[in-house]
């Protein structure tokens, strides 16, 4: 971290004289944004910050949830949801796995976040479908993916429970929107609402998050006593958020804007709720922290003076490779997470870090401007589909049976060539983000790691993932909104079945299509660099993907 001293000193030395923390512990919304409009949208995104006192009620409310549905003979819950409403179960889920909580009294919980019909097709096959309970996790009820996984889902067990299927359904929420009534009109088993002055991605130690905590069987009390023990009386100068925040902060100052994940096998799911937290909080205005998650790990020395390392540490198997990161001069901050209710303190911590980072970035930690802009194109492409109208979907550049690039620049003969001229395009400081609107499953994460780590390899740039339509509620603000330096490279393919959604007269298919076709125009319209790599022959996307670049 020496590196990074004399610039956390200076903010250090900023933060004392503007009194930030007093401002802050006051919920002073200055201190993000000038504007009027924003700053009253702010104060009304600050409720994370009492969430010990204000999710206290819930934990009867989980725990008898619980008992009900154990009663019942229910043995899972899947939560639908999208960003902050579902990333945070997922983390909760996995380390119930990861650190062997093996409580007698749970639920098997997942989440589903995606419009690939293979990936709903193969999450259905995994749930026993009479035995489990779907959690509609939405913060107004208008989000298009959750909408459609609830018709779809809702569809299913009225199938097998025509008399009772509302009792197999769950709503959390906001107050007074879409999401309630929704849940009046069908007869949920349960409405619960969720804080209305908490953000989607702050979210994770309120409804969203520790309902489906307590159902995959954590203590909702010692997760809430350990998320703000330190903070009870306020945020000081003493809290590991405001050290990592002032850590974050000067490290972009002085050019190190790539927040890179390390983590033990236990620690590794609790990337992506960072990824989402740090991306869709700082990318705006031109600005933005990017996160590195789950990158192939290389020699310390491959890495540029572009890097801020942070280190999920559980058991430290990486605590050599942090060692020979230092010892080059790459700062390290380590997190340490020895239990895994330690993981509520955690989620604490980073989002006081997010937001301290983002005083220091001058940017609002708490809208996401950008994120909107996909979601409206790919509602007109929607109605495009209906009206039975032909889709804008690019200019192809090469093609043949099994593969065709979209995108700007002239054609070449070979496949290569064409790529080779895009990354040529990238340059010192820049990044390669794989978007990519396909299952997310480990054949095509264990496909697409291999294609990160040749392009890493051959550039020198670092990459990150991001499986669609998931990351456009979390890094697909930061690639709008933030700084332009990132080449982008956009996945999509042909499925394998055409899956309807109920009572919208297009398939999951149209909708996934759609999506990474709004991706696409949205990242055109703010001058990216993109291509798009569209896939006919599924085999195709399973093999040697390097060897396409070669």
């Amino acid at each position: 971290m020496d590196v990074l001293i004399p610039e956390i000193d200076k903010q250090a030395e900023f933060f004392r004289k503007n009194a930030v923390l007093d401002r802050l512990n006051q919920r002073d919304a200055t201190l993000w944004s000038k504007n009027a409009d924003e700053q009253l949208e702010i104060s009304q995104r600050l409720g994370w910050l009492d969430v010990r006192i204000k999710s206290e009620s819930l934990i009867a409310a989980g725990e008898g949830l619980l008992t009900e549905l154990l009663g019942e003979g229910y043995t899972h819950a899947l939560v639908l949801g999208m960003g902050g409403s579902s990333l945070a179960p997922e983390v909760y889920s996995q380390f119930v796995d990861c650190y062997n909580l093996n409580s007698p009294r749970s639920l098997a919980v997942s989440i589903l976040d995606s419009t690939s019909p293979e990936q709903i097709l193969r999450k259905q096959a995994e749930i026993p479908l009479d035995k489990t309970v779907f959690i509609v996790s939405s913060k107004s009820g208008t989000t298009v993916e959750v909408n459609t996984l609830f018709a779809y889902f809702w569809e299913q067990v009225e199938k097998i429970d025509p008399e009772n299927t509302g009792r197999h359904f769950i709503a959390i929420g906001d107050p007074e929107t879409k999401i309630q009534k929704l849940a009046a009109e069908k007869n949920f088993r349960r409405v619960i609402e969720a804080d209305p002055n908490v953000g989607g991605r702050y979210s994770a130690l309120i409804a969203f998050g520790l309902i489906p905590a307590i159902l995959a069987g954590f203590d909702g009390r010692d997760l809430l006593e350990k998320s703000s023990a330190k903070s009870a009386n306020g945020i000081s100068t003493d809290d590991r958020g405001v050290h990592l925040g002032m850590a974050m902060g000067a490290a972009y100052l002085t050019g190190r804007d790539k927040l890179t994940i390390l983590s033990d096998p236990q620690t590794a799911p609790l990337g992506s709720w960072i990824e989402q937290l740090i991306a869709e909080s700082s990318g705006k205005d031109e600005r933005g922290i990017i996160p590195i998650h789950q990158e192939p790990v290389f020699a310390a020395d491959h890495y540029q003076a572009d890097r801020f390392f942070v280190y999920l540490r559980k058991e430290g198997g990486m605590d050599e490779f942090v060692r020979q990161l230092v010892t080059v001069g790459h700062p390290v901050y380590i997190c340490d997470i020895p239990e895994i209710y330690d993981l509520a303190a955690e989620f604490y911590s980073w989002e006081i870090a997010t937001a301290v980072a983002c005083i220091i970035l001058n940017v609002n930690a708490f809208n996401q401007p950008n994120v909107q802009e996909s979601k409206d194109i790919a509602k007109q492409m929607i109605a495009a589909l209906k009206n039975k109208e032909d889709l804008r979907i690019g200019r192809p550049l090469w093609s043949d049976q099994r593969l065709t690039l979209y995108g700007a620049g002239d054609p070449k003969p070979t496949l290569r060539e064409t790529l080779g001229d895009f990354l040529a395009l990238g340059k010192g400081g820049d990044f390669i983000a794989i978007n990519a609107f396909v299952a997310r499953n480990e054949e095509n994460e264990n496909s697409l790691q291999s294609l990160r780590k040749f392009l890493t390899e051959q550039t020198g740039l670092p990459t990150t993932l991001g499986f669609g339509p998931r990351f456009l509620h979390s890094t697909g603000q930061l690639h709008k909104g933030g700084k332009n330096n990132g080449l982008f490279i956009v996945i999509s393919q042909d499925e394998p079945e055409r899956l309807p959604i109920p009572g919208e007269g297009i398939t999951f298919n149209d909708l996934i299509m759609a999506q990474a076709l709004g991706d696409c125009q949205a990242l055109e319209k703010h001058d990216r660099r993109v291509i798009r790599l569209h896939f006919s022959d599924r085999k195709l996307l399973n093999s040697d993907l390097p060897e396409l670049f070669r």
